[in-house]
């Protein structure tokens, strides 16, 4: 073992062991606390047990606890690589557009009445794809992705995309509350049927980490790439589509969740330097845990009211950012 992957265990379990933490904390607190006794038996017991704590630890509180932590691994996986491949700070997962077309799907799932089920995920998910297909299309030039062109392409189609929906939500009527209260991001009411969609989710966090050589030498840029041998082409059509596919799927499953990819890979840089082997792995498990401690925060904040996850992520996260900025000019 090197002496740099050496160096790196102790962060690795350090992030592990906050992420554990935050997981217990999640479980135990809400509007009924649960004891750590009881979420040992709860948990041994089984989805099977009938107990009014086993209801709530495996049917309420399991589901979108896990739910939170995959969506939250899967917007800071999404920013290390978008953030890598435009090699620009102020990337987050939703410049593609990918978000407003997912967001364009539920809209019109509540709108149809479809909102029940799997039509609003499904649809959210149909929704993001087809953006990402038609960003890329229009991206894409003689075999070329163009980054530029395609960070402009997914502006443009992000504000298109919001228009429409805009122009569902004056026609909505009754529908206008769910629908702002989606857009806004939430995990209420959250069930495993959302658990197993975001799953999908995990083998495109495990993709960028067979790229980590590929990303370090891109972030000398593309000319540089080239000149090391690195089938540049390749590695952005690869990354790109993961990091699309991944906002797609935390969309689809939560809705628009603000700062999580943006502010997560600048604390892990700060943290571990921009070596993309620590990068990723640490920017998954810390986007886990600030998402499940965001999600803590939006149903205890003013229980038994429930504030969107999304607000709290950005009053968590607009802050934290400024910070980072005005740390990143003294240095």
């Amino acid at each position: 073992m090197s002496g740099v992957a050496r160096k790196g265990w102790p962060g690795v379990a350090l992030a592990v062991g906050l992420s554990l933490a935050c997981l217990v904390v999640s479980l135990s607190f809400g509007a009924a606390s649960l004891s750590p006794g009881q979420l040992w038996h709860d948990l041994m017991a089984g989805p099977g047990a009938h107990t009014a704590t086993g209801i709530i630890f495996w049917q309420i509180r399991m589901p979108r606890v896990v739910l939170a932590f995959l969506v939250g691994a899967a917007l800071a996986v999404a920013g290390v690589i978008l953030q890598d491949l435009f090699l620009n700070p102020l990337t987050d997962p939703y410049v593609t557009g990918v978000s407003s077309g997912a967001a364009l799907g539920a809209t019109i799932a509540i709108v149809l009445g479809l909102a029940g089920g799997l039509w609003l995920t499904g649809l959210a998910l149909v929704g993001g794809l087809a953006t990402l297909l038609l960003v890329w299309t229009a991206a894409r030039r003689r075999g070329r992705i163009d980054v530029y062109v395609l960070l402009l392409a997914g502006v443009s189609a992000s504000y298109l995309l919001s228009a429409l929906i805009t122009v569902l939500m004056i026609h909505a009527n009754d529908d206008l509350g769910a629908i702002l209260y989606w857009l806004l991001g939430s995990f209420s009411g959250r069930t495993w049927t959302d658990v197993e969609t975001a799953l999908f989710a995990v083998p495109f966090m495990i993709v960028p980490l067979f790229f980590t050589k590929e990303m370090n030498i891109l972030l000398q840029g593309e000319k540089r790439a080239l000149e090391l041998g690195v089938d540049v082409e390749r590695t952005k059509a690869v990354l790109v589509v993961t990091a699309a596919i991944l906002t797609a799927i935390a969309v689809s499953v939560a809705g628009i969740i603000a700062f999580v990819g943006l502010i997560i890979p600048h604390l892990v840089r700060l943290m571990v330097g921009p070596n993309h082997r620590r990068v990723l792995p640490f920017s998954l498990l810390l986007g886990a845990a600030l998402m499940s401690v965001a999600d803590l925060i939006s149903r205890t904040l003013l229980a038994p009211t429930e504030i969107p996850v999304g607000v709290v992520t950005t009053f968590i996260g607009a802050p934290v950012f400024v910070y980072l900025l005005r740390r990143g000019r003294r240095t």
